[in-house]
């Protein structure tokens, strides 16, 4: 399979989905691979602005800070990534619950 240089190539998220199910609810990378599909998601949502790809990547930032508990060492850049996108869905479509789910996202990281 050929690997596009862009951030947001088919074949990368391909390989993100298949990384994610290679590995077990529970699995320690668990909340890694969905991180970083995740990321793939949003960089694809900034390329074309497609809304479900930044609603999926959404999704999966809220199910990795649920796997983050107060305490761990990653929690902190978790609210940040979740707060990212609320911010980017803000931007593009003015929904003042995502600013306001951002600014308590941002005070908490």
């Amino acid at each position: 399979m050929h690997l596009c240089a862009c951030p947001f190539s088919r074949a990368r998220l391909i390989l993100h989905r298949e990384a994610l199910a290679l590995r077990p609810v529970g699995h320690t990378d668990w909340s890694m691979s969905l991180n970083n599909l995740a990321k793939q998601l949003s960089s694809r949502f900034d390329h074309r602005g497609n809304d479900e790809d930044l609603d999926q990547a959404i999704a999966l930032q809220r199910e990795v800070l649920a796997l983050r508990p107060v305490g761990h060492a990653n929690r902190s850049m978790s609210l940040n990534n979740l707060a990212n996108l609320l911010s980017s869905r803000f931007q593009h479509r003015g929904n003042d619950e995502d600013l306001d789910q951002t600014i308590a996202l941002y005070r908490d990281a």
